[in-house]
């Protein structure tokens, strides 16, 4: 049976409930008795019309089907939240990670393999000597007037390529003036500090190595 407001138009079409029962003869009131509930299967679509899901009888599977819907809603919400979150968690992992590797990678450019790993995984770095170490030092001559004459910037950008070439060769440089202090010997090294730890070198042979560049004249 199909049920619907005398009125006609396009808003209340949507109104139209489906009725599914059976009918009943009454013989006491000679009338025929209709025995029935909403052909409905969603919560929304009952409450429409203005219908709780309390009007449907407890023995009408309408209830079930009703109820089991609603919960495959409830639990498809949550799956695409859980999904969104997991997306957002991975999202983030991955910029953890990132992050790591390139504080390890930074890690391994400062210090030793050796040390570097114990660094990162919080040990205590134990000194040690070894036998035969070359040490250079060197020093820019007239740094200090050269720091007079540029911008900060400018000197920024002098050390920065002087750096990149001390990094990638231990060459001949043809742009300032150097002198350096060569070395060899044994020496003591380990981890000095804790918030910004350095790899330094101990001995007499180290102060050796400073003293010739200190003492050395300059070359081109």
């Amino acid at each position: 049976i199909r049920t619907k407001p005398e009125a006609s138009g396009t808003d209340n079409e949507d109104k139209v409930m489906e009725i599914k029962g059976q009918m009943i003869h009454v013989p006491e009131s000679n009338a025929i008795l209709f025995l029935g509930s909403p052909c409905v299967d969603k919560l929304d679509e009952l409450i429409g019309r203005g219908l709780h899901l309390s009007d449907i009888p407890i023995h009408d599977a309408t209830r079930d089907v009703i109820l089991v819907g609603e919960q495959a809603k409830a639990q498809d919400g949550l799956k695409k939240r859980m999904d969104k979150l997991k997306a957002t968690l991975e999202k983030t992992h991955q910029a953890l990670e990132e992050e790591k590797k390139k504080t390890v990678d930074l890690l391994y450019s400062i210090f030793p393999g050796d040390v570097a790993q114990q660094l990162w995984q919080r040990q205590q770095v134990q000194a040690r000597k070894f036998d035969d170490v070359t040490m250079l030092f060197s020093d820019i001559v007239g740094f200090t007037a050269i720091c007079a004459q540029c911008t900060p910037m400018q000197v920024i950008s002098m050390l920065n390529e002087l750096y990149t070439r001390f990094d990638h060769q231990c060459g001949f440089l043809d742009i300032y003036k150097m002198r350096i202090g060569i070395h060899s010997g044994s020496v003591l090294a380990g981890v000095v500090g804790v918030r910004m730890p350095r790899y330094c070198l101990f001995g007499n042979n180290v102060t050796l190595a400073s003293k010739f560049e200190s003492g050395s004249h300059p070359r081109l």
